[in-house]
């Protein structure tokens, strides 16, 4: 009888502990974009430099600028897969950084772009192109010693600073100060995954 109420009153207490959890919305789930995650030199607002030290860009009273993802250690070829759904928006070549790619993602919270940096896209992708999470939509580029992955987190829509790969730490030269709309993309991976 004791083993009874005392099995009814678990399923009770169990029911009522899931039906006060809410559903995630699929568009809020996010995930790392390669299999591993060690970090590269740069990490989120450190000084932009080289991995040797030699300063990548500084502004005109010196200081230095502050990088707005994680670099993290990755292999030529090595398979990059979308962060969460979403649309590709953009797709830039620069002859020292390689490819850059940029995915919309609408959420329950807003839009928010990813960015992926020293990639390819793989065949079939291009700006428009929907997106799963967890899809491969490119490969890390080969940069010799210098091959890494870059990640940003951008909250909000399209805009030309959503390509940026570092901000001043204040307002230089135009722009605007660090960290704008860009946001600690190990923080947003771990609260959204």
């Amino acid at each position: 009888m004791i083993t009874t109420i005392l099995a009814a009153l678990l399923a009770a207490i169990h029911l009522a502990i899931q039906s006060t959890v809410p559903a995630v919305d699929p568009s809020d789930v996010f995930q790392r974009p390669l299999s591993s995650w060690a970090p590269h030199c740069l990490g989120f607002g450190s000084q932009w430099r080289y991995c040797n030290g030699v300063a990548l860009r500084a502004c005109p009273s010196g200081a230095i600028w502050l990088h707005t993802g994680i670099d993290v250690v990755a292999r030529a070829g090595e398979p990059v897969v979308a962060a969460g759904d979403g649309t590709m928006v953009g797709y830039s070549i620069d002859p020292q950084f390689r490819g850059g790619v940029l995915i919309r993602h609408r959420t329950t919270f807003g839009v928010v772009i990813t960015q992926y940096w020293h990639v390819w896209r793989a065949a079939g992708f291009d700006v428009g192109s929907n997106v799963k999470r967890g899809q491969v939509f490119a490969t890390v580029a080969d940069m010799g010693t210098r091959t890494h992955f870059h990640f940003a987190v951008f909250k909000g829509d399209l805009e030309s600073h959503a390509w940026n790969g570092a901000l001043p730490p204040s307002s230089c030269s135009g722009f605007p100060a660090f960290p704008y709309r860009f946001v600690d993309p190990n923080g947003f991976l771990e609260a959204h995954h």
